[in-house]
Order: structure tokens, then C-alpha cells, then sequence
């Protein structure tokens, strides 16, 4: 028997039976999502915000610290897991610990108040990063969302110090909400707009000996973009070596062959990530993990590349 779906509504859009199971209340969030990411005010406010930062931390060891450039991956999602998970413990301990708890729900919440400081700095490093006008609106949205809730929490550490429990209780109630809204921005910024992720893990991996262009075409001194199994690289000549990069800056997807080439590095032009030419390997940050190279040889005239086994 061959079932048939409900039709759509005038608009074109499917009605809530053609969509999936819970995907009504996903639907509901898309395009709340949608709608903080065309304000221009919240735009505004983040290129404030990172311009006030960016000119107080430049790229080099604080940023590095920040960005998580030691750690190997962004430091802001772990440092948010401390916040959280002391706050979510706080609330557990609220409502289920009765008053022998009442002591450990406190510290928890000035434990998370205390984590929310790092977190909100390696948070900030991460906004003065952003590239497009969604990007940088839905950031300042999550901003926003988690400086209330850290007000909040704060409020209902002062409350309960004072001796208003049922306030303190209300408060942290309001903190988590808020907390949860923004903590949902953060994931989508993530999981669907791709910040803070490795831009290089997707492309294809070369193996093969693959001739990217001319040797002729390669002048000294000079970055250029290529082809390589539908990977975008860039070569650089230096003397008699060869050097080649995952063009796109594994940070941001910055373009390095647009950058500026120094002492046997290159530079983003984008957010100031240096790599060492030879094989990639990390020199300065807010990048978080060496850029892939390529092996390199010229072949009858051709210069040919292939993925660097370690």
C-alpha cells in the first residue's frame, strides 16, 4: 500500500507531519537562529567588541594561550564544560540535595562564577575572529546570553551569602535558562557554521604523485595556487626547495597563499596564524594544529605533489 504525504501549506512549507520527529521544536530554533543572525545591531556590537580586544591582545603568547594554540584545540568549549557542569551540579544539588546541600549548591555556583572569567576571555579571543556578518551577529548573541547568565549566577551567589535561599534558587532557575539559549547558539555556531573547526579535515588526502603545474611557472620567492586532487595548495619556491601547504588556513580557511612569506614561514592573512613552510608545523597561533604539506618533486618538467606521511 503506498502512503501519501500531507501536502504542504500555501507558503510551500511542509506541514509539522512531514517533518521528523521532534523537528518541529528545531524548526521553531532555525529560524529564531535566522533571525539574530540578520541583526545589524548585533553585528555592530561584535566588530566593537573584537576591535576593543584586538587592539589590547595581539597575535603572539596571550592570544596563543586564549585561542588554545598550546592545547591543540579551541580552549573555549572545554573552559565552558567547567562552567556549566558546576552551575547544572549547583541546580541538581537546589532541588534534589535538600538543605545538607545547601552548602555544596553554593560553592558550585561561585566555582562557576569563578570558571566564567577564562571562559568569557577565550571566548572573546574567539568572537574578535570572525569573519561574516552572521558569524559575528550570532556571537555577539551568545556573548550576550552568557555575560546575563554569568550576572545571574552571580546575583544568586550574593542572594544565597545573604540568606535569601528561595531568591538565590529563582536566580540560578533564570541563569540556567539563559545559559541553555546561549549555550544552544554556541553549538550551532559549531556544528553548522563550522567555527572553530579544523578546515582542512575534509579535503581529500593525496597520495599518489600528483603534477600540480609547470616548474616554469613557479617563480622564486612567490606563492602560488594550485590544484592537487581538487585540493587548493600553495607552492612556494625558496632557492632550490619546494614547499607545499593546504592552501586554506586550517584556523579559519584564511587563503595562505594570499599571505606574506617570512624567514621560512608564512603568514594568514587573516587572523595572523604563522606555519613553518618545510612541513607545516604550527610557529604561532590562534591556529591550534600544524597545517597539512605536501611532499614535493619535479617529475619531466612538472612539479608534483603528494600527501607528507610522519
Amino acid at each position: 500500500m503506498i502512503e501519501t504525504q500531507a501536502p504542504a501549506d500555501a507558503s510551500g512549507s511542509p506541514t509539522p507531519a512531514q517533518l521528523a520527529v521532534g523537528a518541529q521544536f528545531a524548526a521553531i530554533a532555525e529560524s529564531a537562529v535566522r533571525w539574530l543572525e540578520r541583526q545589524s545591531v548585533l553585528d555592530s556590537l561584535c566588530q566593537t567588541l573584537a576591535g576593543i580586544f584586538s587592539s589590547k591582545v595581539q597575535p603572539g603568547p596571550v592570544k596563543d594561550l586564549l585561542s588554545g594554540t598550546w592545547l591543540g584545540h579551541p580552549l573555549h568549549p572545554m573552559l565552558t564544560d567547567v562552567t556549566i557542569g558546576a552551575w547544572t551540579s549547583a541546580l541538581a544539588l537546589d532541588f534534589a540535595g535538600g538543605k545538607s546541600a545547601a552548602g555544596g549548591a553554593d560553592t558550585l555556583i561561585g566555582i562557576g562564577v569563578l570558571s566564567s572569567l577564562p571562559t568569557a576571555l577565550s571566548g572573546l579571543s574567539d568572537l574578535a575572529d570572525l569573519g561574516t556578518e552572521p558569524e559575528r551577529a550570532l556571537g555577539a548573541a551568545h556573548a550576550v546570553g552568557q555575560l546575563s547568565a554569568i550576572a545571574l549566577f552571580t546575583c544568586s551567589y550574593l542572594a544565597r551569602k545573604s540568606g535569601s535561599r528561595g531568591m538565590g534558587k529563582l536566580l540560578s532557575l533564570a541563569g540556567a535558562g539563559v545559559m541553555t539559549g546561549s549555550a544552544y547558539l554556541g553549538g550551532h555556531m559549531t556544528f553548522r557554521r563550522s567555527i572553530g573547526v579544523d578546515h582542512t579535515a575534509l579535503e581529500w588526502r593525496v597520495d599518489d604523485w600528483t603534477p600540480v603545474c609547470d616548474e616554469a611557472d613557479l617563480p622564486e620567492g612567490e606563492a602560488k595556487l594550485v590544484d592537487a586532487g581538487g585540493n587548493d595548495v600553495m607552492l612556494y619556491r625558496n632557492g632550490s626547495a619546494i614547499c607545499a601547504l593546504a592552501d586554506h588556513c586550517m584556523h579559519a580557511g584564511g587563503p595562505l597563499h594570499e599571505g606574506t612569506v617570512e624567514n621560512g614561514r608564512v603568514t594568514c592573512p587573516w587572523h595572523a596564524s604563522m606555519f613553518n613552510l618545510a612541513d607545516g608545523s604550527l610557529a604561532r597561533g590562534p591556529a591550534t594544529a600544524p597545517q597539512p604539506s605536501y611532499e614535493t618533486r619535479v617529475q619531466d618538467g612538472k612539479i608534483e605533489v603528494k600527501a607528507r606521511t610522519f
